[in-house]
């Protein structure tokens, strides 16, 4: 008897003592997975409402600009069948890791970071405060640009017209 309590014993907080935690497998698009500090609370959504897609960190790709090509460059990808999903910009005396903006890109459904820091306009020199620019993006994986229409054959030159002789 003493046995077979001793075994009780040691079983019951295996399973009343545990908490059921997420896992993979019932991870859904849209729900938080990573930790990323306090980008939530500057980040700004652009779905408009609509279904994220499921975006695992390893999927999220990073690309940093420079100021001046950053419009360029979110332009260039939304020419390539990219959306925007959401925007994150602060300002801060401390680094904004890419590493944290890829996280929140993941969790919110992005597969692309388009990113730039610079040293505001206008700053003291109280300390060295930078500007932080994200534009999280995505594209699905099986997207095909839509074809180009094909050019028109070029008109061959007019001939002089005939003289008799």
């Amino acid at each position: 008897m003493p046995l077979k309590l001793s075994l009780l014993v040691l079983a019951l907080p295996f399973f009343f003592g545990c908490a059921i935690t997420q896992n993979v497998n019932t991870r859904k698009s849209g729900q938080p997975w990573n930790y990323y500090g306090n980008l939530k609370v500057v980040y700004q959504d652009q779905t408009g409402g609509a279904r994220v897609a499921l975006v695992w960190l390893d999927q999220v790709q990073f690309n940093r600009v420079e100021r001046n090509q950053f419009q360029k460059t979110v332009q260039t990808n939304l020419g390539q069948g990219y959306r925007k999903i959401g925007w994150v910009a602060a300002q801060s005396p401390f680094f904004i890791d890419p590493y944290e903006a890829k996280k929140l890109a993941a969790d919110k459904g992005a597969n692309l970071v388009v990113g730039c820091w610079f040293k505001p306009r206008g700053t003291t020199a109280n300390g060295p405060t930078l500007e932080y620019w994200y534009q999280l993006l995505y594209r699905p994986p099986n997207y095909k640009p839509p074809p180009t229409p094909p050019r028109p054959a070029p008109k061959p030159a007019a001939l002089p017209p005939r003289h008799p002789a």
